[in-house]
């Protein structure tokens, strides 16, 4: 007989018994307290991932908007080589408007050359070339227009191809002429002398509207950075640079020595203004510095997140350009906002007045 199958007792409910009712609910509270716990490293580091992809996205579009205006701003009153507007002419010619504003929904300003650069302060409602109605309204800030002509060439492998609804800038040191590309081969387009060169005009008009882009959560508009500008068929169209842009803000450095009888100046800034403390048409107002007059700008441009960030909120104020004390911009909301500014040093001057 085996002696160990004497030894054993019978399973009773005195002796063979499970976890009890109080083991069960101290065991399911340890694990819920495991879960909220694991549940709450997920949802923070998920807070985390987002918060530095917002940062990351704002980096890259703030970055890349800055770097596309300042290319802008030092390419313009480039001409390729002539540095008098005066003797640009050919079959469509320079628009001699004195003003530079593209005061028009046309491409007429385009042609502007002799205002390489031009701006409107905190224009809303006021510029007829930037659309205010519809898709891509102006939402805020300042207006900032640059005219040049394109440091890369014409079209083409070997021969150049010119689009028939672009305007082209062909010139020499002293000659120039400026055409549609269907009239490139017109007489009054050559251009004699050393050193031709052949070039899209390029006329760009920055602003800030709303993007096509919305945020996924809020459904509200996420503002971009925009810039109208010609297209192949001949007509204005905006594109779109970078979205996230929230307010643009440039004042003007002027070199009060540039004048008539010394048009190259000394290279200095005296003072900077902002667009409205510059006169629109040179001389207008003698206490007031000319467009020729400016050898520098400094921008502001402020970059917020697509979405509002949950638990918080942005009371922070922002100091750019005009908008300074009582004026500051101060949105009050739950988009992060990140400021970018620069300096720029114009390289190109206006010598005739």
């Amino acid at each position: 007989m085996n002696m160990n199958s004497q030894n054993q007792s019978p399973c009773t409910p005195l002796n063979c018994r499970g976890f009890g009712l109080v083991e069960l609910m101290v065991a399911l509270v340890i694990t819920l307290i495991l879960l909220a716990g694991i549940g709450n490293i997920f949802l923070g580091s998920k807070k985390s991932f987002n918060i530095q992809d917002s940062l990351g996205r704002m980096q890259e579009n703030g970055r890349y908007a800055m770097d596309t205006l300042v290319a802008d701003l030092r390419r313009s009153g480039y001409w390729g080589g002539n540095t008098d507007t005066t003797v640009i002419v050919g079959t469509t010619g320079t628009d001699t408007d004195t003003t530079g504003a593209c005061t028009a929904d046309n491409t007429d300003w385009i042609r502007m050359v002799n205002r390489r650069i031009f701006g409107k302060n905190n224009a809303v409602g006021t510029y007829a070339c930037i659309p205010t109605i519809g898709a891509n309204d102006y939402v805020r800030g300042d207006i900032l227009v640059v005219r040049y002509a394109a440091p890369w060439k014409v079209g083409g492998i070997t021969t150049p191809v010119f689009v028939n609804n672009r305007f082209y800038m062909r010139t020499s040191l002293f000659r120039g002429a400026l055409f549609l590309g269907s009239a490139e081969a017109d007489g009054l387009n050559d251009v004699s002398g050393a050193a031709v060169r052949e070039a899209e005009l390029v006329g760009h008009a920055y602003y800030i509207g709303n993007s096509a882009t919305n945020c996924p959560t809020t459904g509200v508009a996420v503002p971009a950075l925009f810039r109208r500008t010609m297209n192949d068929a001949g007509n204005l169209e905006s594109e779109e640079i970078a979205s996230g842009v929230d307010h643009l803000q440039l004042q003007y450095g002027v070199d009060e020595e540039i004048t008539a009888a010394n048009p190259r100046g000394d290279g200095t800034v005296n003072q900077y203004f902002d667009a409205d403390d510059i006169n629109d048409t040179d001389g207008a107002d003698p206490a007031k510095p000319d467009w020729k007059q400016v050898i520098a700008a400094r921008i502001w441009m402020l970059v917020r997140s697509e979405c509002p960030e949950t638990g918080y909120n942005n009371d922070n104020s922002y100091t750019m350009g005009d908008l300074t004390g009582i004026a500051e911009y101060t949105p009050d909301d739950g988009f992060r906002r990140q400021l970018y500014t620069s300096t720029v040093q114009l390289r190109n001057t206006n010598f005739q007045f």
